[in-house]
């Protein structure tokens, strides 16, 4: 223990002897040990730490599937969901849910609209979750007209009621109808999917008869939690049994399937592999780090031959120097990770921030014990990696030869020199693959950036103006009298359009980039052969819009008319159809004109059904418009029809249009005017969802900017450290052979041969490593391949580019010793040896 004490104080002694050498290896370590902690704070929070429920690994959800008709998963139908709920022997309980907003007024405070989520009465007992204050649904609050209860998020709680103890048993108003307040749930509880918007809550329940609580609707997520000792393939096989013989015994089921996904997996699907290979993106930065401190401690170790010479004759062993080597190496390592650490902790509010929101359990991202203890970790492993090829290395010298007068030069052995030049071409090769990676994303990130969105952005300020039902009723059939929520929005346009700069303003259940709430519905082609199942029917998705909405967004007209303010609830049934539609159910002819139907056809339609007056009203198509992006840009073209708003009356799409309103100049006064609007024709009514076009654009970005800059990032410090790596071992060569350019320069060699010998050895080295980095990138980069867009793999052109650029940098970072090489004095450089 003495002796390791005593070579613990000389490594320490040694490093505050060499304080610009213990600088820069410290540094070069926290850069490395820093980004692997901050990104494994990430990685910790979305993929390793448990979900917030009791016994999380049990939790599953269970999607509907009808592959016919081309829809992998979807929400299930509530008939669908007691089926399963009632005759499952695997589960301990299932639950279900769907997202909604409400309308809160009262308290004599300004109305909001507040992010919520209709379940069923045992959704929070199968999460394991129960209220801090008060009780949760019981199951008879589930039927309707005694569902008026609700429960209220603590935030929610603390924000709008003052934290009153007192609130049970309360009334609050939501959308006009009042509900009893009757628990509070916990501090910093998220929804299951940790959605922290979501602050109320309230019983799924329908009235008797409506469409909502029928087999044709599939909206409700269901959660399940699986018995102890249930293995998820034995719960797969029992629900798809139910859904066969649901899809058998019942009208509108056919084709039905289910699929079982673990909670976990479902919530991290989409950002995993991209939070996965930013891992392995850092641990690539820590290593080519590492390679950097191993050439330096070379590099210092090769002076010291003689030292380790002395001690190696006077009886120390082999394991006694690499013993105290390593030493050497810790307080190195550990220094590092102290500063990676204090990087990761001022870095980590800029990460969380540029975070896609995407990115599941993000408010969970924080540097804690596990975190410390992984950078600990770290600290240790890089000193093994950085420390013990060196010291083995440089343990291995020869005592006669380094005692020897005639061997002060201290020019290192051959074995030692090929040593660095293999750290260097490793240092390259990590450099290229990281470089590659950032070079396909930016790629894909530029297409991505490059895609016709089919509509134009500039100048469109977008919100939500949700009516609630209960006080702006949809009649159910056309020729009733026009309905109140119609009157508003007619009005409400009419205003907005007054308003100063405003071009066009319009109203739509659904906009481009995944905002609104278009839904998917049966395509049937009048005259068109019936195919012989209902699952086989095509599906499109539905929206409803004003007659300006055209305009308002710039989607252009390719064929056709557009809506005009002719086509009422009193004028022919009209439908606009997107390109998608018309090349594919009307290839070989015109489409405008042609009779088309939202529904399946007629003779697979139950007999009640069959009338002029069903739901699947007949509609003209009176245009072909262009094709806009849904709910991402990477989506290929989908299948959509319009319909003027005034021509429909069901299934309450007044809670859920969008505002949309082209200025010519700044939104912000614009905001202002509409509110004004808005609370002169409903003091109650608030907005929500505001973003400008160009904000939803951009959000549409954020997953694929965020692994492009931080890949990018790591790329460029890669860069930096292979650069410096090789600067740094070129300069020492150059130092180390001195001796030898003064022979050669004496003997008649030309500046131009000592920089073609030194360039030409350090570029050989680059070239080996870029040849290697080439091999692993092509091999790597595929896992990738779901992250790029309209970008390959193995793009030749990228490849290409970013090895001439390696190896200019290379080139460079060779030069510059080379050049110094060539002002060598021969006399000066004889005499001195």
């Amino acid at each position: 223990m003495d002796t390791l004490s005593q070579d613990f104080r000389y490594a320490l002694r040694m490093l505050f002897k060499k304080p610009g050498f213990t600088a820069i290896a410290v540094m070069t370590l926290a850069v490395g040990i820093g980004a692997n902690t901050a990104i494994f704070s990430v990685v910790d929070a979305v993929l390793l730490r448990s979900l917030p429920y009791p016994d999380a690994d049990r939790l599953v959800m269970l999607w509907s599937t009808m592959q016919a008709q081309g829809v992998p998963t979807s929400g299930s139908a509530m008939p669908d969901y007691r089926e399963w709920r009632d005759q499952s022997q695997s589960f301990e309980g299932l639950g279900g849910f769907y997202y909604g907003d409400f309308n809160l007024s009262g308290a004599n405070r300004e109305p909001a609209r507040v992010q919520g989520a209709y379940i069923t009465a045992n959704l929070f007992p199968v999460l394991g979750i129960a209220p801090a204050l008060g009780r949760g649904f019981s199951s008879e609050e589930e039927q309707f007209g005694r569902h008026h209860v609700a429960l209220l998020s603590n935030g929610l709680w603390q924000r709008r009621y003052g934290a009153d103890p007192q609130i049970i048993g309360r009334t609050v108003t939501l959308g006009g109808d009042s509900y009893t307040v009757v628990g509070v749930m916990p501090k910093g509880m998220a929804f299951f999917d940790n959605q922290p918007d979501v602050e109320l809550w309230t019983p799924i329940a329908f009235a008797p008869g409506d469409n909502y609580d029928t087999r044709n609707n599939h909206f409700v997520n269901l959660v399940g939690r699986l018995k102890p000792g249930v293995a998820l393939q034995q719960a797969q096989s029992e629900v798809s049994a139910i859904a066969d013989r649901m899809a058998e015994q019942e009208k509108g089921n056919e084709g039905l399937g289910a699929l079982l996904v673990p909670v976990r997996d479902q919530l991290t699907g989409d950002v995993r592999l991209a939070v996965l290979v930013l891992l392995g993106a850092v641990a690539f930065v820590l290593l080519v780090a590492c390679v950097n401190v191993a050439n330096l401690l070379l590099a210092r170790a090769a002076g010291r031959e003689k030292e380790l010479a002395i001690r190696s004759s006077l009886g120390a062993t082999r394991g006694r120097l690499i013993r105290q080597l390593m030493l050497e190496s810790l307080p190195l390592g550990l220094l590092g990770g102290g500063a990676g650490l204090l990087l990761a902790v001022w870095g980590m509010e800029a990460l969380v921030s540029m975070l896609p929101a995407s990115v599941p359990r993000y408010n969970a991202i924080t540097i804690d014990a596990r975190v410390l203890v992984f950078t600990l970790g770290v600290s240790l492993l890089t000193t093994l990696i950085f420390g013990l090829l060196p010291a083995f290395q440089i343990a291995r010298v020869d005592v006669q030869n380094a005692l020897n007068e005639s061997g002060r030069s201290g020019t290192a052995s051959r074995r030692q020199g090929r040593l660095r030049d293999m750290l260097v071409a490793v240092e390259m090769a990590l450099a290229l693959v990281l470089l590659i990676g950032a070079g396909l994303m930016i790629q894909s990130f530029m297409k991505l950036r490059q895609v016709d969105t089919g509509f134009s952005a500039q100048n469109i300020l977008t919100m939500r103006i949700p009516l609630p039902d209960s006080k702006y009723p949809v009649p159910q059939a056309l020729n009733s009298p026009t309905p109140t929520g119609l009157n508003f929005y007619d009005q409400l346009i009419e205003r907005v359009k007054a308003l100063p700069d405003v071009q066009s303003a319009a109203v739509s259940t659904m906009l481009p980039l995944g905002a609104g709430s278009g839904w998917g519905k049966f395509f049937s082609v009048e005259g068109r052969p019936a195919p012989p199942s209902i699952e086989q029917v095509p599906l499109v998705r539905f929206a409803l819009i004003s007659s300006d909405y055209l305009r308002t967004m710039g989607i252009a007209l390719r064929e056709g008319r557009a809506f005009t303010e002719q086509d009422t609830e009193k004028s022919q049934p009209v439908a606009l159809i997107n390109e998608t539609v018309a090349k594919r159910f009307f290839s070989d002819e015109d489409p405008v004109g042609k009779t088309i139907w939202m529904g399946p056809p007629e003779s697979l339609l139950p007999p009640e059904a069959q009338t002029p007056e069903n739901r699947f009203i007949r509609r003209t198509v009176v245009g072909v418009v262009a094709d806009v992006k849904g709910s991402s840009l990477e989506q290929s073209g989908r299948a959509e029809v319009y319909v003027p708003y005034h021509q429909y009356r069901r299934e309450g799409w007044t809670n859920g249009l969008m505002l949309a309103v082209r200025s010519s100049n700044g939104s912000e006064k614009l905001l202002n005017g509409i509110r004004e609007q808005v609370t002169a024709l409903d003091a109650d009514q608030p907005i929500t969802n505001v973003a400008t076009m160009e904000e939803r654009f951009s959000k549409s970005l954020a997953q694929a900017r965020f692994s492009m800059l931080l890949l990018g990032l790591f790329a460029g410090v890669a860069l930096l450290l292979a650069g410096v790596g090789i600067y740094g071992v070129m300069s020492y060569v150059v130092t180390q052979r001195t001796h030898e350019v003064g022979i050669r320069m004496a003997l008649g060699a030309q500046a131009s041969d000592v920089l073609r010998l030194v360039v030409g050895q350090g570029m050989k080295v680059a070239f080996i490593g870029i040849g290697i980095g080439l091999i692993a990138a092509v091999a790597l980069t595929r896992v990738m391949r779901t992250l790029l867009f309209g970008v390959s793999t193995t793009d030749p052109l990228t490849f290409t580019i970013i090895a001439l650029l390696l190896a200019a940098v290379a080139l460079g970072a060779c030069f510059i010793p080379a050049r110094r090489a060539t002002k060598v004095d021969p006399m000066v450089a004889l005499r001195y040896e």
